[in-house]
C-alpha cells in the first residue's frame, strides 16, 4: 500500500482543510463498499434509553453533534469468521463516525464521550471522533458478563490523543497508515479488532519509544529515516521483539504499571518539597530511587 502524509498542505485554507483528515482516515480503511451502512444514530435514540443517567443524557445533548453507523463488518458484508467462546463474543465489528459540537472545552470529554458510546453499542466498535479539525480513534475490549451472558461488559478502553492535520507527528502519520484493513488478520473478527487495539497501543508506546512499529511491511520507514534513527532501531530490535510479541492485554498492564510508578514518583517529589524532616527525606529519596530504576526497566521494555 502507498504510503500516505495525513498532514494537511501549509497552502490550503481553512475550508479546504476542514474533514480532510477524517475522509482520508476513511478511505485509507479500505473498507469494502459492502459493509456500507450510513445509518444516522438519532440523539434522542440515545436520550430514550432508560439505562442513561441524566449526566449521560446531558453528555449527548450538550456535546455530540451527529452519529453515523457508517460500516458493518460481518460475515455477511465481509468474509471474515465470527469468533465466540465462553468469555469473548466478535459477531461483527461496527465502525461508527461521531461528530462533536464545536467548542475547545469538549476536548476534554472524549473519555466520557467513548465510554458511552462502547457501553451502549453491544457489538466491538471502531469509533472515529471528529471535534472540528481533530480526530480521536476509540476501540474497547468487550467481554461476556459472566453474571448475564446477554449483556457485554468493558475490559479496557484505547483511545488516541486529539489527531490534527497540521500537528501530526511522524509517529502518527505512520500510525495512520496502518491502521487499515489491508493490515489486519482476516482469521476472525476478534483476531481483526486486537490488532487494530495492537496498533493504537503501538501509538502510545511510540511516544516513549519514539519509534511506531508498523504492522506494513509493505512501507518503507527506513526511506524516511536518518541513519542515526535506524541504528537506533537496529541496537533495540532484539529487546523489543519481547515487547511486540506480547499479548495486547499484557502491554496494557505493563503501560498501566508504568503510569502509576509514575503517580508515584510525581506524589513522592511533591511530598520531598514539603517535608523538613531529613530522616523522612532519605527514606523519600530510597523510594523515589527504587521507582525510577523500575520505570527505567519498562521504558526499556517498551523500546
Amino acid at each position: 500500500m502507498e504510503y500516505v502524509d495525513f498532514r494537511a498542505a501549509e497552502e490550503k485554507d481553512d475550508s479546504q482543510i476542514r474533514g480532510r483528515l477524517i475522509d482520508k482516515v476513511c478511505d485509507h480503511l479500505k473498507l469494502p463498499e459492502s459493509t456500507l451502512l450510513g445509518t444516522r444514530i438519532t440523539k434522542k435514540m440515545l436520550i430514550d434509553n432508560n439505562e442513561l443517567s441524566s449526566h449521560d443524557k446531558k453528555l449527548v445533548t450538550d456535546v455530540i453533534q451527529s452519529i453515523e453507523w457508517r460500516n458493518t463488518l460481518k460475515p455477511d458484508t465481509v468474509n471474515i469468521s465470527m469468533y465466540v467462546t465462553d468469555t469473548v463474543e466478535y459477531l461483527e465489528v461496527a465502525v461508527i463516525r461521531v461528530v462533536l459540537k464545536a467548542g475547545k472545552k469538549h476536548k476534554d470529554r472524549l473519555t466520557n464521550i467513548t465510554k458511552l458510546l462502547h457501553t451502549l453499542i453491544p457489538y466491538p466498535v471502531v469509533l472515529l471522533i471528529e471535534l472540528q479539525d481533530n480526530l480521536a480513534i476509540s476501540l474497547a475490549d468487550k467481554r461476556i458478563n459472566q453474571a448475564d451472558k446477554t449483556k457485554l461488559v468493558i475490559e479496557h478502553i484505547y483511545n488516541s490523543d486529539w489527531l490534527h492535520p497540521e500537528k501530526l507527528s511522524a509517529n502518527e502519520n505512520d500510525f495512520l497508515n496502518d491502521f487499515s484493513l489491508v493490515n489486519v488478520s482476516s482469521l476472525n473478527y476478534f483476531e481483526l479488532y486486537q490488532d487494530l487495539i495492537s496498533m493504537l497501543i503501538g501509538l502510545k508506546t511510540s511516544r516513549i519509544s519514539g519509534i511506531y512499529k508498523s504492522k506494513n511491511s509493505s512501507i518503507s520507514q527506513s526511506d524516511r529515516k536518518p541513519e542515526a534513527q535506524l541504528n537506533i532501531e537496529q541496537n533495540t530490535k532484539l529487546a523489543s521483539s519481547d515487547f511486540s510479541e506480547k499479548s495486547n492485554e499484557d502491554k496494557t498492564a505493563l503501560l498501566q504499571k508504568l503510569e502509576g510508578l509514575e503517580a508515584e514518583l510525581a506524589s513522592i517529589r511533591n511530598k520531598l518539597k514539603k517535608e523538613m524532616q531529613m530522616n523522612i527525606k532519605l527514606r523519600l529519596n530510597v523510594e523515589a530511587q527504587k521507582i525510577k530504576q523500575e520505570i527505567a526497566a519498562i521504558r526499556n521494555e517498551l523500546k
